[in-house]
């Protein structure tokens, strides 16, 4: 079923809009799409927990004012990421992650947020009085108060062809079953995970080999069209609304389980699902033939190899024979 808001249009810089993110690629780059599109952005929520703690505030949850970074934005981030000091110590400039770059390029509001249940995290949001929450790749289940709070409702980015793939790590589990295509979806937030209705879906193609850092960028980017050109519609009154089915599927964060690879998949599959995680920089165990193998990196794939035996050794790589196709990958 099809439905569509209803409403008196109204100009997309009269709606006001509190994004919610974190501080990766899937929150940073439809973030700075929002603002180069003219959004109203009236400020950003990020969880308390990814804030160094030297400039959170001392006192109840205040919004922060960060300073524009000076120097190397590149290299500050990389520093961030990779876990090394982000400063010397304050007064000196702040190296912080992008979302919150962004903020402080724009002079946005950052809104510290612990549990989104407590009653002084909604006091301050509240106050912000948004139009409109977006959100994309975000930490908490939103609770009713807070759905309730924009009178236009809250559009979330995910990064899956929903209703399948909901849960917290859909393009994990998009490489695990080995999907050669996923897509991006915009929908409305509702009491469950990532179950409200759909507004806008993008299709994603996945070349053989793709990492998973490329497919974030090409999900963030595409997301980030798909959320402007949302908040568009939703402006003109125009934005559809398609219930999801009750099939699909939920898949929970991925533990080290969910890793182990089976001579049963095609090599094609096993190949792309070590390519697409491999930044999780985790072992992948198999078992060939009565051997226990741990695999670190996928160097290449046939689709139509047949080896005279299930395995072959190369030094520390090895060829493994799956079904159908042979997968190369060095081992532990």
């Amino acid at each position: 079923m099809l439905m569509e808001t209803t409403g008196k249009p109204e100009q997309l810089s009269e709606v006001r809009v509190l994004f919610f993110g974190m501080t990766g690629m899937l929150s940073r780059i439809p973030l700075a799409i929002l603002l180069n599109g003219g959004v109203n952005v009236c400020g950003v929520a990020v969880p308390a927990s990814v804030l160094p703690p030297y400039i959170l505030p001392k006192h109840g949850r205040h919004p922060l004012t960060p300073t524009p970074l000076r120097g190397n934005y590149e290299s500050g981030i990389r520093n961030y990421e990779e876990g090394r000091p982000l400063t010397s110590s304050p007064p000196h400039p702040i190296i912080i992650p992008g979302i919150l770059e962004l903020a402080a390029q724009h002079q946005l509001p950052v809104y510290p947020v612990g549990r989104l249940k407590e009653a002084e995290t909604m006091e301050m949001l509240t106050a912000v009085a948004p139009d409109l929450i977006c959100v994309s790749c975000f930490n908490q289940i939103f609770p009713p108060p807070l759905l309730a709070l924009p009178r236009l409702g809250c559009l979330n980015v995910h990064p899956s062809r929903l209703p399948h793939f909901r849960g917290p790590s859909p393009l994990f589990w998009v490489f695990h079953e080995g999907q050669p295509e996923t897509a991006v979806t915009v929908h409305f937030m509702d009491a469950g995970i990532d179950t409200g209705d759909i507004a806008l879906q993008a299709h994603l193609t996945l070349p053989d080999g793709i990492s998973g850092a490329q497919t974030e960028q090409m999900a963030a980017e595409r997301g980030g069209r798909l959320l402007l050109e949302a908040i568009r519609q939703l402006a003109d009154g125009r934005l559809p609304r398609h219930p999801q089915s009750e099939s699909g599927s939920y898949h929970p964060i991925p533990t080290a389980d969910d890793f182990r690879l089976d001579v049963n998949w095609p090599a094609r599959r096993a190949f792309n699902f070590m390519c697409g995680t491999a930044e999780w920089a985790r072992p992948y165990p198999i078992g060939v033939a009565g051997h226990e193998l741990v695999l670190r990196t996928a160097v290449s794939f046939d689709p139509d190899q047949v080896l005279p035996l299930p395995l072959l050794w190369h030094g520390r790589t090895v060829s493994i024979q799956f079904n159908p196709g042979v997968l190369v990958a060095t081992v532990s």
